[in-house]
């Protein structure tokens, strides 16, 4: 088995040592592992010395583990934005005879150690899964003493996520042939959201998907990543998901349309993305028109939405951190909703 491993990149030399020295210590990448693997980080846009820092850190991992089976590139690009280092990183950067894609952010930290065996395995025994995810953790979930901010942070995390099958950007392992047949739109600001579209779409060639068929969560997987305690960064971060879901929503209806004649949604975002960096963005303006208010209903009354997974006394044990969250939602909604109306996308993060 030939896994190759693309940790994408911006503006992380403070963080990216832990994630590669917690990669190293993985039992996948170990000397007894008979998998090859090779590690490539895909630095975009970066303003800093993220390529300089990976590149001494992966040299001095490799001289330490000498005898494993591993291999290490950085692969710098100009242009930031995560969804061109994903599609360089598919088509190009990566080994063309890889069996499986492990795609990970480069400010996390892998926790167990057989985090990435398990995740591949589960893909190996149950070949009808073409993604496979682990448990994202927040680092303050980890604290024995949390203020009520981080308590407050994990409360609502855990009532948002909790039985979702939504792949997570900042980890998961793929199988390489689906992959490579598709493409993520230049710009695009939350590619994971996309992408578990067109996963359990099969690139848009299903009419009815369903989660459960294609994407598993290996339960004995995890990693580490930094939760947003302060305020503001917070709201910032849940306007620019906001944005996404608007912009996918708005996405999936257009490839809808275009999928036919044999088209998967992979081969037209291609295209696209040849024949205009900026398609994105026009596609954004033209569908939203002129209407001033573009954040779907359902989007607004989501924090109550979830309580529908959960039995009625817990549901109204829930009622209160929802009704909190909802709160916060309104003026997040309000701020992604300007953004939409007056700001180009691909050019927002």
């Amino acid at each position: 088995m030939k896994l190759s491993i693309g940790i994408l990149a911006y503006n992380e030399s403070n963080s990216i040592e832990v994630l590669l020295r917690s990669l190293c210590q993985q039992s996948l990448l170990n000397s007894a592992s008979q998998h090859l693997v090779e590690i490539v980080v895909v630095p975009n846009g970066c303003t800093d010395n993220t390529a300089t820092v990976a590149a001494d850190v992966l040299e001095k991992l490799a001289l330490e583990h000498s005898q494993a089976s591993w291999t290490w590139r950085v692969c710098e690009v100009e242009e930031a934005g995560k969804s061109n280092a994903w599609n360089l990183f598919i088509h190009q950067f990566a080994a063309p005879d890889a069996d499986f894609f492990c795609l990970m952010d480069a400010d996390i930290q892998l926790h167990e150690g057989s985090t990435l065996e398990n995740m591949v395995e589960t893909l190996i025994h149950n070949p009808e899964y073409w993604i496979a995810l682990d448990r994202p953790i927040k680092d303050v979930e980890l604290k024995e003493d949390k203020n009520w901010i981080e308590k407050l942070s994990v409360a609502v995390s855990k009532s948002s996520n909790e039985g979702q099958l939504y792949i997570c950007g900042q980890l998961y392992c793929g199988r390489a042939e689906p992959l490579r047949e598709m493409h993520l739109p230049v710009g695009l600001p939350v590619e994971d959201g996309f992408l578990t579209q067109m996963v359990i779409s099969e690139n848009f060639t299903l009419s009815n998907p369903t989660f459960n068929k294609r994407i598993v969560r290996v339960q004995t997987a995890s990693h580490i990543f930094e939760a947003y305690t302060n305020p503001l960064e917070l709201i910032n971060h849940e306007v620019r998901v906001v944005v996404g879901i608007v912009v996918n929503g708005l996405l999936t209806k257009y490839l809808l349309e275009q999928c036919r004649d044999g088209l998967t949604a992979g081969t037209i975002i291609a295209e696209r993305n040849r024949e205009d960096s900026r398609w994105l963005d026009k596609l954004k303006s033209s569908s939203i028109g002129k209407n001033k208010w573009s954040i779907p209903l359902s989007l607004v009354l989501r924090r109550y939405r979830s309580l529908r997974s959960h039995s009625l006394w817990k549901a109204l044990l829930r009622v209160p951190i929802a009704t909190l969250a909802f709160m916060v939602d309104l003026s997040v909604f309000v701020r992604a909703n300007s953004t939409l109306h007056h700001q180009a996308i691909t050019n927002y993060w």
